[in-house]
């Protein structure tokens, strides 16, 4: 059963953090506004891999300000 929370997300994103514990509180911490680039990003996503990276890029180990320089070469 999916969170109150996840009912506004699109389906990809609270999909994935249903089954992430890690950036479920990756991204529970965000403040609105991150939250708010964050889903602009996973409704722009074009792959599976894109989706990916954005996802863990919630986990708490990871820098979310790393999400919003484009794309990683390594």
């Amino acid at each position: 059963m999916m969170d109150y929370e996840f009912a506004n997300l699109p389906l990809g994103l609270s999909m994935a953090l249903a089954m992430n514990e890690h950036a479920k509180v990756g991204f529970d911490g965000l403040s609105e506004t991150e939250k708010e680039h964050v889903i602009l990003k996973c409704k722009d996503a074009k792959t599976k891999e894109e989706m990916d990276r954005i996802i863990s890029s919630l986990s708490p180990a990871e820098k979310v300000s790393d999400l919003f320089r484009g794309p990683s070469v390594g």
